[in-house]
């Protein structure tokens, strides 16, 4: 990439402005501060756990859960670490192959009404506050190996103290699913919007009354269904626009970088799109901070590919202050040629170097 001279002026004017600001740049995330769950993707397990002595329990290996009602399964490499006492220690391969969605990590349990229910519980990082709303989701997928029921009873229940739930137990979920979850191969995602009392300090998921609605996937009448979870999230809204729960829950929440072409700084029209996913984002949700690095491929100059990489952020930036957005959270990086994803020797496209991330906490 060469910078023609009659820019060069104007490239140093915006070099100068970025230098203040330059830092290391990082794909988007959700931020730890914002999602109210503590280890949410079940990654994380308790070190001091040496001896699991009951013949069906093992849920005590995961951090910041417990059990809610019955034995509910975790699945995690370092089970093979412990001392865990079956009578058939290969219990657990008879529920699927299903591979967490992201990490090593996921739970187990068996939706069912009675006494055969099972679920999770954990304390939230801080209190839900009186009158916001919060965004919820979480991962579900069927049992493959045993499961001959689907049901859409499958959600979370808030509450002020740690619940004590029973057999008999008739608690109501505060969200759940929309529609039957049948899918034995994929993720599907539970999601919905819940206004909060003030209360809540405790998270529970599962199904935890009688009767879930579901139906046999072998012909007649619901029996049980064993679901795998993943990736819970649950953080506050800032605004919801008289959005509805369903219209919330379609947003884009994943967001990959927004590539750019070669040689290309401005923010057009292609651009601009990809960039309101994010924008819709940060209205919505309580976000505090924006970060915007530009990148760059290698076809110039380090110095010429940094205030091409800068000139990409500084455009992003502009739109989103054009859209509404509080320009005091928002930081812009310059980085060059010095992250790219793509690297000399690689199948993959080379454009790819070309582009912005963006990071909301």
């Amino acid at each position: 990439m060469r910078v023609p001279n009659s820019k060069f002026c104007l490239l140093l004017i915006v070099f100068a402005l970025m230098v203040s600001q330059s830092g290391t740049s990082q794909n988007f995330t959700h931020s730890k501060n914002q999602n109210l769950i503590p280890n949410p993707s079940f990654e994380e397990t308790n070190a001091a756990v040496k001896r699991l002595d009951m013949e069906m329990q093992n849920f005590g290996i995961m951090k910041d859960w417990k059990p809610a009602i019955n034995t509910p399964d975790a699945y995690h490499p370092d089970l093979e670490l412990i001392r865990f006492i079956h009578k058939s220690p290969n219990f657990l391969k008879q529920f699927g192959a299903q591979e967490p969605r992201t990490g090593e990590g996921k739970v187990g349990m068996y939706i069912a009404g009675g006494t055969y229910k099972e679920g999770v519980t954990a304390k939230l990082k801080r209190p839900l506050s009186a009158g916001k709303y919060y965004y919820f989701h979480m991962y579900v997928s069927l049992g493959e190996g045993i499961s001959n029921s689907c049901t859409s009873s499958i959600g979370t229940y808030f509450s002020a103290r740690s619940p004590k739930i029973t057999g008999t137990s008739k608690l109501p979920l505060h969200i759940e699913s929309s529609k039957m979850v049948c899918d034995t191969k994929e993720w599907v995602k539970v999601c919905g919007v819940y206004r909060a009392k003030g209360t809540e300090k405790y998270l529970s998921l599962g199904y935890f009354s009688d009767g879930p609605k579901g139906k046999s996937v072998k012909g007649g009448g619901f029996d049980t269904a064993y679901y795998f979870i993943d990736d819970v999230l649950l953080m506050e809204m800032r605004d919801t626009k008289n959005l509805s729960s369903s219209q919330v829950c379609d947003m884009a929440l994943d967001f990959s970088p927004v590539e750019f072409l070669i040689g290309e700084s401005e923010a057009y029209t292609e651009i601009k799109k990809a960039l309101d996913s994010y924008i819709q984002y940060v209205k919505i949700f309580k976000v505090t901070s924006v970060k915007i690095s530009g990148h760059a491929d290698d076809a110039g100059t380090a110095f010429e590919n940094e205030i091409m990489s800068a000139m990409r952020a500084i455009n992003v930036k502009q739109y989103f202050v054009e859209q509404g957005i509080d320009e005091s959270i928002i930081e812009v990086i310059a980085a060059g040629n010095t992250e790219p994803v793509v690297t000399k020797g690689s199948n993959l496209d080379p454009e790819s170097n070309n582009r912005v991330e963006i990071k909301i906490e």
